[in-house]
């Protein structure tokens, strides 16, 4: 393999350039064009979409993964040769709501080191394994724990997930006295198309039959908060993240008793490395002190 011009692959999806990318490898951007042209033409294939973004195809995304772990091999051997750490890059997939809460202190921690980078992708947590199993990612956070082919998994706790809302909307929406059933007619928040525990948080926890009305979409974790202090929602939150809303009275649970618990594991492809074993050191220490 050309690992010259998969590496000009690479950096030209990163640097979002042909001359950045360019700058960045020592390189002409003519040089760096034609190397990836010579390289589409080697597998028959395009590799890299000339739109803004600048984005790879499928074909050229497992080129890109498989130089990442060839990167991983090598530095292994170099580190335990000469004790040299060099730049290591990790693309991980992560859901929204642990990196709205927990995982932002896995980043931080495990970033102390100048060498490390991490590239993070975020999707439903049904979802990032798939990246994984796809390629695209060497490690990711899901709520499936069934290890992907050649992968390893870990158990790492529950994430607590609460209908919230505040004591503004109770009054005017549901009064005094209300049961699950009455959830069906107020509005509620989502936050896509993807989002699954919603209806999870019905049929398992609530125990109806029939899902609530439409919803309102908001793909912004940081945004739920915002929308349940507006008193114009509810909304199925990690416990988590309104912590402090909750303890202000600010938002309130409205069962208290009902919970949806969601498994979360740690996946990560079957390398043999030192980078990846203390990012995974990093995710367990981390999860031990925000999951239950």
């Amino acid at each position: 393999m050309d690992y010259k011009a998969i590496e000009c692959l690479r950096q030209v999806v990163e640097s979002q350039g042909f001359e950045k990318a360019g700058e960045a490898l020592g390189l002409t951007q003519s040089a760096v064009s034609q190397k990836i042209k010579r390289l589409e033409q080697s597998y028959n294939s395009v590799l890299l979409i000339r739109e803004k973004p600048l984005r790879l195809t499928d074909l050229g995304k497992k080129l890109n993964m498989h130089f990442i772990k060839v990167q991983l091999m090598e530095q292994a051997l170099i580190q335990e040769s000469y004790g040299d750490k060099s730049l290591q890059c990790l693309p991980i997939a992560i859901n929204n709501d642990s990196l709205a809460t927990w995982f932002i202190e896995v980043i931080s921690d495990f970033s102390k080191e100048k060498s490390r980078r991490l590239q993070t992708k975020v999707a439903d947590q049904s979802q990032t394994r798939d990246l994984l199993k796809k390629g695209e990612v060497v490690a990711a956070l899901s709520d499936v724990g069934s290890c992907v082919a050649g992968g390893q998994s870990l158990y790492l706790g529950t994430m607590e997930y609460i209908l919230a809302a505040s004591p503004e909307f109770v009054h005017q929406y549901l009064g005094e006295k209300y049961s699950p059933k009455d959830i069906h007619h107020v509005p509620a928040l989502i936050f896509d198309e993807s989002d699954q525990l919603w209806s999870s948080y019905q049929n398992e926890v609530l125990g109806l039959k029939e899902h609530a009305g439409p919803s309102h979409w908001l793909p912004s974790t940081q945004g739920f908060v915002h929308m349940l202090l507006s008193h114009s929602v509810c909304a199925l939150v990690p416990r988590i993240q309104v912590k402090q809303e909750l303890k202000d009275k600010s938002l309130v649970e409205l069962f208290p008793n009902k919970v949806l618990k969601v498994p979360l594991y740690w996946h990560w492809c079957g390398l043999d490395s030192d980078i990846l074993n203390e990012l995974t050191d990093t995710v367990v220490k981390q999860a031990g002190m925000s999951l239950t």
